[in-house]
């Protein structure tokens, strides 16, 4: 079976989407399929023996986001060779020149949605993806071998846009090994020694964006340290100004003495982070699968977040997560039960690492994968 991905940039700072595809297209290769990725650009393609082919597209050079009839031509002689496309980034024009040479190839093409059509995400810029959707972008999705979500709760928001398209559920795929059974060499006291006495750390570590929550946590953060001391680490990369302005509340709520801001984490100082963490949070606005909350719960720690991700329900049901409304005042109450009750952190962060090793280890979500590709072949 010979699978062709399209992703536009690979870049892990991006956020989830592109940790979700690197991570699909190692595991396919790991099942003994033929993964090619093609992307325009970026600097974290798959490692040299993961076995996936990585393949340069070239910058887009038709506007908008679009590639010339020379570059599809190129394009096409790899399209042709392959049993199923794969795409995964919804908005790029681009997407719907690929879907249209697998249809006149006859090959199936499957769309990802990556929490792009969920509710919070159609909110914003509404108008310009409404357009969008009806210059060809619903037509692009209900013509596709299937409209790939990752949980029902994702499902439910894409059906609203895309009624006659074939809807599949299929968590990422996630490999937990590293978390699980971290290395040596992820030593935290080597990355993040604890600076005098010893404090629970609470942790942040996601993309810095508007809709991730970090202002209500840092809100929370000024209410909880006038009864707890604690350590609030905020880990990530964004916009620059958008950082600034987060700095600037720190300094205003005089809370510069609890909370550190460490950037973009990654290898081993990212797994150090986790096992030196107590609680994690991310009080989101929205995300289709967060893939730091899994990661966070396969180092046994317990999780705070809310019904904007998308696998809320399946979280709340695995015993380590505690899900709050988006606000400042439950994420509070949440942060201080947990604070104050270190055998409920203990239970809640084994009920989740006990989760984690039933739903994402061994092949079973490849599996999945694999026989929605080859369902793809035969429709």
């Amino acid at each position: 079976m010979k699978i062709l991905h399209y992703c536009a940039h690979i870049r892990l700072e991006s956020g989830g989407v592109v940790r979700a595809v690197l991570d699909l297209t190692e595991g396919l290769s790991k099942a003994g399929k033929d993964v090619t990725l093609l992307a325009t650009e970026g600097d974290d393609w798959p490692h040299h023996h993961s076995g996936v082919q990585a393949l340069r597209t070239g910058s887009f050079d038709r506007a908008p986001i679009r590639f010339s009839q020379e570059r599809l031509n190129f394009l096409r002689e790899h399209i042709e060779q392959a049993d199923v496309l794969h795409l995964h980034t919804l908005w790029d024009p681009a997407n719907m020149q690929l879907a249209k040479i697998a249809r006149a190839c006859d090959i199936p093409y499957i769309v990802s949605i990556h929490g792009m059509l969920d509710d919070w995400s159609m909110k914003q810029r509404n108008l310009k993806k409404r357009l969008y959707l009806l210059c060809g972008g619903k037509s692009f999705l209900q013509k596709s071998a299937a409209i790939h979500c990752t949980a029902e709760a994702e499902e439910s928001q894409v059906t609203k846009w895309t009624p006659r398209g074939k809807h599949v559920v299929i968590p990422y795929v996630f490999n937990p090994s590293e978390y699980l059974q971290p290395p040596p060499t992820s030593d935290p006291d080597k990355y993040w020694p604890q600076r005098g006495e010893k404090k629970p750390v609470v942790l942040f570590l996601s993309r810095i964006h508007e809709k991730k929550g970090v202002e209500n946590l840092l809100q929370a953060a000024a209410k909880i340290n006038a009864i707890h001391a604690v350590r609030f680490i905020i880990a990530g990369s964004g916009d620059p100004t958008y950082e600034r302005s987060l700095h600037t509340l720190v300094s205003k709520l005089n809370i510069e003495h609890c909370v550190e801001f460490v950037g973009f984490v990654t290898g081993d100082r990212k797994t150090a982070l986790y096992r030196a963490t107590d609680i994690f949070a991310l009080p989101t606005s929205q995300e289709n699968f967060g893939i730091v909350l899994p990661e966070a719960m396969a180092c046994g720690i317990p999780v705070i977040t809310t019904k904007g991700v998308d696998i809320w329900s399946e979280l709340d049901r695995s015993g380590g997560a505690t899900i709050v409304e988006n606000c400042e005042e439950q994420l509070v109450n949440a942060l201080a039960s947990l604070l104050e009750d270190a055998s409920l952190r203990t239970s809640m962060g084994e009920a989740g690492r006990q989760w984690i090793e039933r739903t994402f280890t061994g092949d079973a979500v490849v599996n999945r994968f694999i026989a929605m590709y080859r369902n793809a072949m035969v429709q």
